[in-house]
């Protein structure tokens, strides 16, 4: 990748840009206002500040020198101009009156050291305040820059190898509360959704084919057995080929229901219906099996209309699902209750059963698709495991709620819950 296009890189040289501009504004700045200050200052001060010649030079006396001047003894002191180019300060001779042939003794002051003006080093101090200030704040940056990129790199690195279909990466739970944290948890959060999801896409694909393969393999071993002779082709057995076929297209328009209800696709053909003259309806169509089976069902209806806003044919499915899984798990001689009731703003339509109940570690799972309770259960015998399923997705298209718990006296109820709709005057 190229370096520029990392983005601690161009994070680095955004805030280098800002601190150099900065502190080039803050010299800027200061020298315009340092050049005010000396005009406003007199002519005389203002040359002296710039010229900075420093103190006068400091002459060093020598013993002999100090030890003559301690005798009190009458001095001559000649001056004159120095021959050393490095030194231009004068030369002192001094010699005693009283002794004129004697060697003079030669004092000079050391060289003036000179300094810049004091406009220069205002000048020079402030650049180095600047370029150190400069140096500070690149360094910030480069640490700042590197802490912001280092967990939006991660993010970016996981969200390429999620790309790539590693639907277990995830990023360490970040520390903090700011953007960069909250994106990294929302990250890991979508990691495991779609973790989850084609977990249950792959585990949908295989029970599908499941479902499928059943009947198509006793189809096709029954007709393979009446090309061959084997079986006879009499009624009985295109009765039962007939069955087969019944749970294929079963199966299917179970999947076509829930596939619509999920891209938003299933129309809804709306009426105002009497919930409880509904469910009187259907379950009279369940009279003939709950008979066979020796159970008791238990219509707990009112006597006054529950209206509602529904699909008649949605709402015949969703009873009649309810009360086919009640008939598969309550046992021989057992008992179904089909009760309506409700309050001031919502219907309710509850079927429970006598059967074994819920365990507890599948009641958030009943409404899974292909999902089954009891694990002993075939298939033949258990449907599909769509039934619950298309209850939840019609039930939450009228705007409803569907639950699923274990009643008190055991086995299972579940409860649809559906906006009331009041009668109107007649």
């Amino acid at each position: 990748m190229n370096l520029f296009n990392r983005i601690e890189v161009r994070l680095s040289l955004l805030m280098v840009l800002v601190v150099v501009a900065t502190s080039l504004i803050t010299i800027a700045l200061n020298t315009y206002q340092r050049e005010r200050t000396f005009r406003e200052l007199p002519a005389e001060i203002r040359e002296y500040l710039r010229r900075n010649e420093g103190r006068p030079p400091s002459l060093s006396l020598t013993p002999e020198l100090r030890e003559l001047l301690a005798s009190g003894r009458a001095v001559r002191v000649q001056m004159r101009p120095s021959d050393n180019p490095e030194n231009p300060n004068p030369v002192f001779l001094v010699t005693p009156l009283d002794d004129p042939a004697a060697l003079p003794l030669r004092l000079q002051a050391p060289p003036r050291i000179r300094r810049p003006s004091l406009e220069a080093r205002l000048q020079q101090n402030l650049l180095i305040a600047g370029l150190v200030a400069t140096v500070l704040g690149v360094l910030a940056a480069l640490l700042f820059a590197r802490r912001v990129a280092r967990p939006i790199e991660a993010i970016s690195a996981a969200a390429s190898r999620l790309a790539q279909g590693q639907l277990s990466v995830r990023i360490p739970d970040p520390r903090g509360q700011d953007e960069v944290a909250r994106l990294a948890r929302d990250f890991n959060h979508m990691a495991a959704s779609l973790e989850r999801l084609e977990a249950e896409r792959k585990a949908m694909i295989a029970d599908i084919a499941h479902e499928l393969r059943t009947p198509l393999t006793v189809m096709q071993g029954r007709l393979e057995a009446i090309q061959d002779g084997v079986l006879p082709l009499e009624r009985a057995e295109i009765d039962r080929l007939h069955h087969q076929t019944g749970l294929l297209s079963r199966l299917v328009e179970d999947l076509r229901t829930l596939s619509l209800a999920d891209a938003g696709r299933l129309n809804l053909v709306l009426r105002e219906l009497d919930l409880a003259e509904w469910a009187r309806r259907v379950a009279s169509g369940f009279q003939a099996a709950l008979e066979a089976r020796q159970i008791r069902l238990a219509l707990n209806l009112p006597a006054h209309p529950v209206l509602v806003q529904a699909d008649p044919d949605r709402l015949v499915q969703v009873i009649g699902n309810l009360l086919h899984n009640a008939l598969a798990h309550t046992p021989v001689g057992g008992e179904v209750v089909l009760e309506v009731s409700a309050d001031t703003t919502h219907a309710y339509l509850k079927v429970h059963d006598s059967g074994p109940g819920i365990p507890e570690e599948s009641l958030n799972k009943v409404f899974d698709r292909f999902y089954r309770a009891e694990a002993s259960r075939s298939r033949a015998t258990g449907g599909s495991g769509l039934g619950l399923s298309i209850v939840k997705a019609l039930i939450e298209l009228h705007g409803g709620q569907v639950v699923a718990q274990n009643h008190p006296t055991g086995g299972a109820l579940f409860q649809v819950k559906l906006p009331l709709r009041t009668a109107r005057s007649p």
